[in-house]
C-alpha cells in the first residue's frame, strides 16, 4: 500500500493519492485547491492508474478541484448526507476562504454507506460513517494496513470543528467515540489537515481534550 500527501488551498487542506501498489490502481483523496499538478505528477512517479476520486465528506475545500478529475472520466464517491455540496460546491465562510470564485460541481457516483467496504486492488476499506463535523463524513479503514483516511473527524493534535452550517457537535462526540473504540490504536491516521501517518493512540489524547 502507498499513501503520499500534499497540503494545498487557503486552510492548508491535505490531498492523498492512495495505490495498491506501484503500477496498480489508485484513488485521489480530497482534491484541494491547487492540487492536480501535484496529484498528476503522483500518479505518473508510481505509474499507478486513477480509478476514482474519493471525498472524506463535502465541504469546499476537500471537493474544489473535483470537477478537473471527473473530466477525465474518474467517478466521484462521498458519503450520504454531503452529496448536494458537490453538486454546488461553496465555501462555508467567505472570509476564511478567501471569497474564493463560483466552483464548478459534479454528480457524484456513488454515494457512500456506513459500512460499505470498497476495494482497491488487494485493498479493502471499510467504510465507517463519522458525522458531526458535516453530515456525510467518512472514515476509510484499510484494517490489514492498518491506515485510515479520517478527513476532518480527528487530527494529530485536536479535531474537527462544529461551527459550520449542518455541523452537529454532539453527532461529533459519538462518532469520536466509536473512531476510538473501533478502529485500533496503532493504526496511522491521515486527516484533511495538519501532519499524518501518526497513529491512534497518539492522537488520542488531544482528541479527548475535546470531548
Amino acid at each position: 500500500m502507498i499513501i503520499r500527501g500534499g497540503t494545498f488551498g487557503p486552510v492548508a487542506t491535505n490531498t492523498y493519492v492512495v495505490a495498491d501498489d506501484r503500477g496498480g490502481s489508485a484513488w485521489v483523496v480530497d482534491p484541494a485547491l491547487g492540487s492536480a499538478a501535484w496529484v498528476a505528477q503522483t500518479l505518473e512517479r508510481l505509474e499507478v492508474t486513477p480509478v476514482a476520486v474519493l471525498d472524506t465528506h463535502g465541504h469546499w475545500d476537500h471537493v474544489v478541484e473535483n470537477h478537473v478529475w471527473a473530466e477525465t472520466g474518474l467517478p466521484v464517491w462521498v458519503g450520504r448526507g454531503d452529496e448536494d455540496w458537490l453538486a454546488a460546491p461553496a465555501p462555508f465562510n467567505p472570509a476564511l476562504f478567501g471569497n474564493p470564485p463560483p466552483t464548478p460541481g459534479v454528480t457524484p457516483a456513488r454515494i457512500l454507506e456506513d459500512g460499505d467496504v470498497l476495494e482497491l486492488g488487494a485493498l479493502r476499506f471499510r467504510l465507517i460513517a463519522t458525522p458531526g463535523h458535516s453530515p456525510g463524513c467518512m472514515v476509510a479503514l484499510e484494517e490489514t494496513e492498518g491506515e485510515a483516511l479520517v478527513g476532518d473527524l480527528v487530527f494529530a493534535q485536536g479535531v474537527g470543528r462544529t461551527d459550520f452550517p449542518r455541523s452537529d457537535p454532539r453527532a461529533m462526540l459519538a462518532s469520536l467515540e466509536r473512531f476510538f473504540a473501533e478502529v485500533p490504536r496503532d493504526a496511522r491516521i491521515y486527516p484533511g489537515h495538519g501532519p499524518w501517518a501518526v497513529t491512534v493512540a497518539d492522537a488520542e489524547p488531544y482528541a479527548r481534550m475535546f470531548m
